[in-house]
């Protein structure tokens, strides 16, 4: 049992004294920059909005009152004003009366892009509050876009 235990510690030496004597190379205030995890930050870490940014002219839109059966499209443009390329990846709806569309290519930084949203209120009389959201290499990454409607039912 003693013998067990002294090799035990012996090992647990050995591993925290090789550990202290790595070779990894500090920063001038002695941080080790493999830590960081974000490669866009850790390449420039200095950088105001490293990363990808939306900027939306506006992310809710009311299309006021409209006809039942009648669909509607509205497009909610932005700018990217981060200083990395975005990449949108996906974009879901709340509901299937609602269809999204956008351009699946990168936006490089200043680039400005769009997102369509198309609302078709068949069966959808009354007030009506929608959204839609939008998943992109952003931090956060997921903004949500919404829209509402007053429906007036056919007669």
């Amino acid at each position: 049992m003693k013998k067990s235990l002294v090799i035990f510690w012996l090992s647990v030496a050995t591993l925290a004294l090789s550990s202290c004597n790595s070779n990894s190379q500090k920063t001038s205030n002695g941080v080790d920059p493999s830590i960081a995890d974000n490669n866009k930050t850790a390449g420039n870490p200095g950088a105001e909005n490293p990363e990808p940014k939306f900027q939306f002219d506006h992310e809710e839109w009311d299309f006021g009152k409209i006809n039942e059966g009648e669909e509607v499209k509205h497009i909610y443009r932005f700018t990217n004003v981060g200083n990395e390329d975005m990449v949108i990846s996906q974009v879901n709806a709340t509901c299937g009366c609602t269809i999204p569309r956008w351009n699946r290519e990168p936006i490089p930084p200043g680039g400005e892009g769009e997102i369509e949203v198309k609302f078709n209120s068949k069966n959808k009389p009354g007030n009506q509050v929608k959204s839609v959201t939008v998943t992109a290499n952003t931090v956060p990454p997921a903004t949500i876009l919404t829209f509402k409607a007053t429906v007036l039912p056919a007669s």
